[in-house]
């Protein structure tokens, strides 16, 4: 999928940079979630959906894996789909500062988008770390290379803006709040994913999430704005 190869290459590249660490073997930590979502915005419809994050820690590097799809047919004819790989890379310098790397690629049949696909470079630095939860904040430069429907494709330099809050509500409640944000002069994408985790078991949670999707410039006849609303269970290892 040529879409998808600048994010490949670039999560290549950014293994192959850290250093040999054979004294720490890492941590290795993640999740799979899959359920139902119920979409509005270019398509209205009951979707199913399945989602993995994996993260392996190790001395001062961490890497994380985010994968992600989403399909509906009805009558023998697709009326959702969308598929989302993003790999990042950060390096830890002091307590509550690191740099990384990320690379993202996307491709939503509905959003007026054939695919997107991004890389970005820059400083994060963890504001609020405590019993209760984490706050991290993410900024740096990138660049982004857009295919739209209509066969028109974009490259174009970017600023790549994140923020990440996790509060402990109780020992077996959690509330997340992630927002991506991909600016250009083409076109802003904008993610926000809310969710409220429950815990069952050590290994097993339910979770009920919102996210929103937002492009400030789409083809004609295409919404801005895409919702997914899902309530699944989630295994974490």
């Amino acid at each position: 999928m040529n879409y998808f190869r600048p994010a490949v290459l670039s999560a290549v590249v950014l293994l192959a940079a850290q250093p040999a660490l054979a004294e720490d073997k890492g941590v290795w930590s993640g999740e799979i979630e899959a359920g139902v979502a119920i979409k509005t915005g270019n398509t209205k419809s009951t979707d199913a959906q399945v989602k993995l994050r994996a993260g392996f820690s190790q001395e001062f590097w961490s890497h994380r894996l985010r994968l992600e799809a989403l399909r509906q047919t009805e009558s023998g004819d697709k009326t959702a789909e969308s598929y989302l790989g993003q790999f990042q890379s950060n390096y830890t310098f002091s307590e509550h500062d690191y740099v990384f790397g990320v690379a993202r690629g996307e491709r939503d049949k509905f959003s007026g988008y054939d695919y997107q696909t991004s890389f970005a470079l820059g400083y994060g630095r963890h504001l609020w770390v405590s019993e209760l939860g984490t706050f991290d904040v993410e900024i740096g430069p990138g660049v982004r290379r857009s295919k739209l429907d209509t066969g028109e494709k974009e490259t174009e330099v970017i600023g790549r803006l994140f923020a990440d809050l996790k509060v402990n509500i109780s020992s077996n409640a959690k509330f997340g709040q992630e927002v991506t944000v991909l600016t250009g002069s083409d076109n802003t994408e904008i993610e926000s994913i809310t969710a409220l985790t429950t815990g069952l078991t050590d290994a097993l949670a339910l979770r009920l999430s919102f996210t929103v999707k937002h492009n400030t410039s789409v083809p004609a006849d295409t919404k801005k704005t895409d919702t997914h609303t899902s309530a699944s269970v989630v295994y974490q290892f």
